[in-house]
């Protein structure tokens, strides 16, 4: 029996005083996970803005990815992980603050 997927559900909404609310995109996260039989570990940031490189939920699941925890990183949206492609290599040689 192989191990199971552990798939990083990543969420983010810049603030939370306008109907934003990262219910919408968790729901859809969880609905891809238990469809593809990933084991989710969720990662919420909330009223952070993705102009900023260093978000405390992104640091976490970017050492987590990095130290092996991870296998896979899923996102509602691109523009909830980063704002442009310009954020991908910047990704790859992330280190957390």
């Amino acid at each position: 029996m192989s191990k199971p997927v552990r798939a990083a559900l990543y969420a983010r909404v810049s603030t939370t005083s306008h109907g934003q609310d990262v219910g919408l995109q968790l729901d859809e996260l969880r609905q891809v996970a238990a469809q593809r039989g990933w084991e989710p570990v969720e990662y919420v940031d909330e009223g952070i803005s993705g102009v900023k490189d260093r978000r405390p939920a992104l640091d976490r699941m970017m050492a987590d990815a990095r130290s092996g925890k991870l296998d896979v990183v899923a996102v509602w949206r691109f523009d909830r992980f980063a704002r442009d492609t310009a954020h991908l290599p910047e990704a790859q040689d992330y280190t957390p603050a």
